[in-house]
């Protein structure tokens, strides 16, 4: 009987972990590679994420960041994109969707 219990234990503890790892895994708010995010950075719609779009993205997310348009990124102005996403986690919102529009060229 001891053995069988030790064996229930170890197998929900098995369990337990595998189930946490998975979701883990996908993040907090699911799947960061999936359908949505992937389309949203495929720009061209061709099924592929050029380096272009992926260059693209990360420019976007550095002019948001770079709120007085001087081409570089201070320790204040990534504290409070930092802020910002940790707001944007807790009321369940993407990381990646910024709060703000980026500066136009």
């Amino acid at each position: 009987m001891k053995k069988l219990g030790m064996m229930v234990l170890i197998l929900l503890g098995a369990v337990t972990l595998l189930g946490q790892n998975y979701a883990l895994a996908k993040g907090p708010h699911g799947d960061m590679c999936g359908k949505a995010h992937f389309d949203a950075m495929d720009t061209d719609k061709d099924g592929k994420i050029s380096e272009a779009e992926h260059t693209a993205k990360c420019q976007n997310r550095f002019k948001a960041m770079d709120t007085d348009n001087d081409g570089f990124l201070t320790r204040d102005e990534c504290r409070k994109r930092w802020d910002e996403g940790k707001e944007r986690m807790k009321k369940g919102r993407s990381y990646g969707q910024p709060t703000t529009t980026p500066p136009q060229e």
